[in-house]
């Protein structure tokens, strides 16, 4: 094997092995993504309900309460838009993108 065969196999092998990675980093991150969002609807039906409660037992004092915990907010429906007040990008890369390479 030549001195350039070599040079070229070790750069390919290199080539692979990030490529490698970086497909288990975009699995890691879609793991994590998707684990956020079913926390954050989760978290959001939880806040619900206990809103809910507070109503139904103290009607009277619900307002108030609401008012001093809960300082105004726009309402999200979605943790995409969540992120996008955020500024923050969520991008879910297809596993399929990495084989364009």
């Amino acid at each position: 094997m030549t001195e350039v065969e070599r040079k070229h196999k070790k750069k390919d092998k290199k080539k692979d092995k990030k490529k490698d990675k970086t497909k288990k980093s975009g699995v890691r991150t879609k793991f994590l993504l998707e684990s956020l969002r079913q926390d954050y609807y989760t978290l959001q039906d939880e806040n619900q309900k206990l809103r809910e409660i507070i109503v139904d037992r103290i009607p009277g004092a619900a307002d108030a309460i609401f008012t001093e915990c809960c300082p105004p907010r726009k309402k999200v429906n979605s943790i995409d838009e969540l992120a996008q007040m955020s500024n923050m990008t969520i991008q879910e890369e297809d596993e399929d993108e990495d084989d364009d390479e």
